[in-house]
């Protein structure tokens, strides 16, 4: 019995150690103010897909309702939102299947974070989110006790952090909060980037055009090998980005031409109807274009903190690149725009109140399919990365 036992005991050991070899290749996403409200719509839309979520300083699930109370559901009083009725309405979408089911959110790790100084969404709304995701089982970790403002903090770069950072929500705290996200969406046990030191981004980051890659046809999505259809593709809907001080991309497997952080903001332009941005921004650290399949992560700006409010600021500054190249983990920058027509969104936010269909927290919502037909892309040119070596 007691050999058996053993037996038994070294081959979990065994399976345990090639699972562990096995680089992750789900899907997880973040967002800040309001991409952390589009960031937890994704999740309970698409939880067939997406495996974990960080919800920074955002509002919970259809908060905003229909947009007679987005007021209320940034700035309270708290006693006038209900955790209940927020529980109703998923629970109304999954029975008409508007979203997956929602026993897959149980045990997947969600990241609540809140400063107490938070006055833009008031740090007591932005709390419920642990009681919801709690009442459907997720394994959630919160950070509700920084005296933070309403930013992003970080550990190198930003305003005090006791004080709102209109420039650009980043917040200078000592604390990566990036990394403490991730780390936590990622089972406990990333790598971390030092402080102290540079980590080298040997990656490539690319601009995108994200109407490009919602419409990508379905034949390359489908495929599982390299083309040159795919290649001409690929070609002319990317575009690689220097990242520091106009140093070149240490790869360029697709011959595409690069562009630089003084050529964004001339290129900004809405895209659709749907409140997109023209371009996007998507890294790929140096594993993932060198033959490896990678994760997928997610990161949605908050109001004011698109390309065309403070360029690539959020993107490179908010340390999400660092934490991908040690770790393998694309990420995904969606971008929106601001409008002042139709769709009337002033400050460039995530629909969270209905600006850009009656079903914006569904998987119908036009932001939500955007980004799924991006993920789905930015998996296919990973396939591709891997079959041209």
């Amino acid at each position: 019995m007691q050999k058996n036992y053993a037996s038994a005991v070294i081959f979990l050991l065994l399976v345990s150690l090639v699972i562990a070899k096995i680089p992750r290749t789900d899907v997880t996403v973040s967002g800040f103010s309001s991409g952390g409200a589009m960031a937890t719509q994704l999740h309970f839309a698409l939880s067939n897909d997406i495996s974990g979520c960080g919800v920074l300083a955002g509002p919970p699930y259809y908060c905003g309702g229909n947009g007679m109370t987005m007021a209320i559901c940034l700035n309270g009083p708290v006693s006038f939102i209900s955790v209940s009725a927020m529980q109703t309405a998923l629970n109304s979408n999954a029975l008409y299947r508007s979203i997956d089911s929602l026993s897959n959110i149980r045990n997947d790790p969600v990241y609540a974070f809140s400063g107490k100084y938070d006055t833009v969404v008031l740090h007591g709304i932005a709390i419920l989110n642990e009681q919801l995701y709690t009442r459907f089982g997720a394994n959630v970790k919160t950070n509700f006790n920084m005296l933070v403002h309403h930013g992003f903090p970080t550990d190198n770069f930003g305003g005090k952090c006791d004080e709102l950072n209109k420039p650009n929500f980043i917040n200078n705290c000592n604390f990566n909060l990036a990394y403490d996200m991730l780390n936590h969406l990622y089972g406990g046990n990333l790598l971390k980037p030092d402080r102290n030191s540079q980590t080298s981004l040997t990656g490539n980051m690319f601009l995108f055009d994200q109407v490009g890659f919602m419409n990508t046809p379905l034949s390359l999505i489908t495929s599982q090998n390299p083309s040159s259809i795919k290649s001409q593709w690929i070609e002319k809907n990317m575009i690689l980005y220097s990242l520091r001080n106009g140093e070149q991309p240490t790869l360029n497997l697709f011959n595409l031409t690069i562009a630089n952080a003084s050529e964004i903001q001339t290129t900004t332009t809405r895209s659709s109807l749907s409140g997109f941005d023209k371009q996007g921004f998507v890294y790929f650290p140096s594993a993932c274009i060198s033959g490896q399949k990678c994760s997928i992560h997610v990161a949605l700006h908050g109001c004011q903190m698109g390309k065309s409010y403070i360029g690539d600021v959020f993107v490179t500054k908010a340390g999400y690149l660092e934490v991908a190249e040690l770790n393998n983990i694309i990420v995904i920058f969606p971008q929106i725009l601001a409008s002042t027509a139709f769709p009337i969104n002033a400050m460039g936010c995530w629909d969270f109140w209905g600006y850009s269909s009656i079903y914006y927290a569904t998987r119908n919502g036009p932001q939500i399919s955007g980004i799924k037909k991006m993920i789905d892309t930015v998996r296919m040119i990973n396939t591709a990365f891997v079959g041209v070596h």
